[in-house]
């Protein structure tokens, strides 16, 4: 009986213990309850674009998604070494709404990854 009390509990501890690095973050409701990557075409276009991009660069870049003063937006970013970038922030019709500034830094709420390349360079931590 011990035993299988045990063997439950560090079953319990693995399953818990194993969970995606993606249950940290509250869920953002994007875009009134789309399928983010799927329903939105220019946001898709926009992943194909990276996915399909095979300069030395491409490895450097990746797609966010965050809150923005109840709105939700996607930030086109990336941690290339060597490039000189602005990063646009876009809403959820694909509109340019700024570049990424102190000031939506500052007021990013929820910020993850939702995109980045297989071989992806960096470490966003």
């Amino acid at each position: 009986m011990i035993i299988k009390l045990v063997t439950a509990c560090i079953t319990l501890f693995l399953i818990l213990s194993c969970a995606d690095d993606d249950s940290n973050f509250p869920l953002i409701t994007p875009c009134e309850g789309t399928n983010t990557i799927e329903d939105l075409d220019w946001l898709k276009s926009l992943i194909e674009e990276k996915e399909s991009d095979e300069s030395d660069l491409s490895k450097y870049f990746y797609i966010e998604i965050a809150e923005f003063n109840s709105e939700t937006v996607f930030i086109d970013n990336n941690c290339c070494p060597v490039c000189n970038t602005v990063i646009p922030v876009y809403n959820c019709e694909g509109e340019f709404l700024d570049f990424l500034n102190s000031e939506i830094t500052m007021g990013l709420k929820n910020r993850r990854v939702i995109f980045k390349k297989d071989d992806f360079a960096c470490s966003l931590e």
